[in-house]
Order: C-alpha cells, then sequence, then structure tokens
C-alpha cells in the first residue's frame, strides 16, 4: 500500500539546521509537498537512468556554445506569457520533468506535479527573507524566466529588481512581467557571463543573486567574479550545483557530482572563493547545501559572500 506523506516545516528546519520564519513556515504549508517513499525496483530504476546517462558519450554539456538553446527556450515562455497574460506561463519548462526528486539524500516520488519548483521556491523564500529583505536594488544575474524576481517580490515590496541575462528572450519576457504586473521597478539588461558588461553598474548597497546560472560557465566564471569584485555589491547570494558541498561517499551524491563533471558544470567555484578569502578580497558568509534536488542532481547549494 503506498503511503502518502508531506514534507513539513520540521522536514526543512532539520535539513537546514535552524528555525524558519512564520513566512516561511506558511509557505510550506501551502505548498502541497506530497510525496511516497520509492519502491526498492524503482530506486534501483532510477540509479539506472542516471548511470545510464553518465555512460552515454553523446549527451550536451554547458558553454558558450548553448546560447541557441537558452534562447529558444525561454522564447517559448515568452510566447506562453504574450499569449495567456499569466505571470504563471514565466516558470521554465524543465521544472517537473520526471516524477521522481532528492530529499537529504533519498529519492523520492512526488505526487504533486509543482513539487520540484516549490521546492526551490521554499528555498529561495527562505534565503531572499533572511539575506534580501531591505535591498534598495537586487540584480539576479542569469535570470531566465524571470520567475525567480517575483518571489524576490513577494519578499521586497518596493526593491528595484533588475533581471539580467543574454538571451534577448529573457530580457522581453522580465520586460512583459513588469508590464503585465504593472510593477514599474523590475527592469531588464543584456549580461553575458563570459564577457561582463563593465559599463552596467551595481549599486554598492545593493545585492546580487544568481540561482542555477552560473553553473553553465563551468571553469569560466573569474570575469565575473572579477567583475563582481570591482563592482563592490553589499553581498552575493548563489544557489547553484558545487561538488564541493556534496558527500562523495553517498552513492546519490556521488552520481549527482559525476553528473556535474559530464554536463561541465561550476567546476572549483568555492575553492576559488576559499583563495579569494585567504587573500582577504571576499568574506565568505554561509556555504550550506540543501538537500534538495531533482532526479539526476542535489543541484541547490547555497553560497553567500561579499566583497571586502
Amino acid at each position: 500500500k503506498t503511503i502518502k506523506k508531506t514534507l513539513t516545516v520540521s522536514d526543512f528546519e532539520s535539513a537546514w539546521g535552524e528555525k524558519l520564519c512564520p513566512f516561511v513556515s506558511n509557505k510550506i504549508k501551502n505548498s502541497k509537498l506530497f510525496y511516497r517513499d520509492l519502491t526498492e525496483a524503482e530506486r534501483d530504476e532510477s540509479i539506472k537512468k542516471i548511470i545510464d546517462f553518465l555512460l552515454d558519450k553523446s549527451s550536451i554539456y554547458s558553454g558558450k556554445h548553448r546560447y541557441k538553446h537558452w534562447e529558444k527556450g525561454w522564447d517559448e515562455n515568452l510566447n506562453e506569457l504574450n499569449k495567456t497574460k499569466e505571470i504563471y506561463a514565466v516558470t521554465p519548462h524543465y521544472f517537473g520533468k520526471y516524477p521522481i526528486n532528492r530529499f537529504r539524500q533519498h529519492l523520492i516520488m512526488a505526487l504533486d506535479k509543482n513539487f520540484e519548483v516549490n521546492m526551490l521556491a521554499i528555498l529561495e523564500y527562505w534565503l531572499f527573507e533572511k539575506y534580501l529583505k531591505g535591498f534598495s536594488k537586487i540584480y539576479e544575474f542569469g535570470c531566465g524566466t524571470g520567475h525567480n524576481l517575483l518571489r524576490l517580490r513577494e519578499v521586497n515590496k518596493t526593491t528595484e529588481l533588475w533581471g539580467l541575462d543574454w538571451a534577448k528572450s529573457s530580457q522581453k519576457i522580465v520586460r512583459g512581467i513588469a508590464k503585465t504586473s504593472g510593477d514599474k521597478k523590475i527592469k531588464a539588461y543584456s549580461f553575458d557571463y563570459f564577457n561582463p558588461d563593465k559599463n552596467f553598474k551595481i549599486d554598492i548597497n545593493g545585492a546580487i543573486l544568481t540561482v542555477a546560472s552560473l553553473e553553465q560557465t563551468g571553469k569560466k566564471y573569474k570575469k565575473f567574479i572579477n567583475y563582481i569584485l570591482k563592482s563592490k555589491p553589499a553581498l552575493c547570494v548563489h544557489i547553484e550545483p558545487t561538488a564541493e558541498t556534496l558527500d562523495e561517499n553517498n552513492l546519490l551524491d556521488y552520481l549527482s557530482i559525476n553528473y556535474f563533471i559530464k554536463r561541465k558544470y561550476l567546476d572549483g567555484y568555492i575553492t576559488y572563493l576559499k583563495k579569494l578569502e585567504k587573500q582577504s578580497l571576499i568574506k565568505i558568509i554561509k556555504i550550506q547545501r540543501s538537500y534538495i534536488g531533482s532526479l539526476y542532481i542535489d543541484g541547490y547549494s547555497v553560497i553567500i559572500w561579499k566583497p571586502l
């Protein structure tokens, strides 16, 4: 018999090691995070699926050459937004592709189609409420469809929000969100991680956010870090896949790390930040895994730091 379970406030509190505020607790309660445990056969099948991907020589990897892919992907969301005039249309289509997700180093079967995006949303609400509240300007780099900006807006009612991305369709979506919602404080700008635009000035009292986008730079993130060091924002918050936060002696983590390597995701970022901290160029505030993820990866580690 299938036993239906729900992720609760205390599940997240024990995963993240702290008591959550009422705002985040209410979000968890309202998120319908229904799931069930996997059968042994389902777990084996899932692990086999991950291994098959890792052995597949034809699989695609991230980097500069993927520009057209992102342009096309966000264009689909743009068309949906233009057609429906509904803000929900900006949720990227890669969410919920597989019903199997990760929580605390276990694979679980989601019983709600928005399970994956809702888990990420709760992580964001926690970090936004705790670290990004009250900034007058927040810049999300690699913002894609701008769906994270909407959650930032819930926490920061009057903040000027910037969505930056290299895809033209992304900027059109962000402007579309501003128009559809009548929010004059949401702005868009063209920005390429591989060639940062030094003319785009960041407010020194502002904060920077990236969510599963800096991952695409692989090892080529130093230009962006240099841009941040020169810009001197007050805070940088990353939610990104990082091997350094995972445990390679745990099978699921080990497979996740190998997936990062296969896709050429962010490589050595935390190690590089620690080197900069030793040189007194930055201060690291938090490095923590979130214990949430999708079938293939535990991909939402938290890195918070600031230039000195």
